[in-house]
């Protein structure tokens, strides 16, 4: 039997204070709402302990196709799929990723030099 991944919330941005009288941006308000079917997921937690990248093991999967990383501090998360190898983006403290038509092959992490982090991953590749 396949999981279900789910991703659902909204977000929003508005004034943080509300003037009368003053014009004033209108809020930004959406709806996030994903859902994907998976044939196998993995949660992982790494310390990383050097400032050498640290590859990720996807164990029995043969592609993410939803990545969520978790950091107590900054890391730069390359990424390697179909449309290129060695992606680098960073992420401070939270990345949500989905790559529904070219599943990452391979993912390494970078912390920042010196600083011991522990980083929470959960993988998932569809079905």
């Amino acid at each position: 039997m396949a999981d279900v991944f789910r991703l659902s919330g909204e977000f929003s941005a508005a004034p943080a204070v509300f003037e009368l009288g003053v014009q004033q941006a209108p809020e930004i308000l959406a709806p996030l709402l994903q859902s994907l079917y998976l044939v196998r997921r993995l949660n992982l937690t790494l310390s990383l302990t050097s400032d050498s990248p640290v590859a990720v093991n996807f164990g029995s999967l043969s592609g993410a196709h939803v990545v969520v990383l978790q950091s107590t501090s900054k890391v730069r998360a390359r990424y390697t799929s179909s449309d290129g190898s060695t992606q680098a983006v960073p992420v401070d403290p939270l990345q949500i990723q989905l790559s529904l038509a070219a599943p990452f092959t391979a993912l390494d992490l970078t912390r920042l030099p010196g600083v011991n982090t522990e980083v929470t991953l959960f993988l998932g590749e569809k079905a």
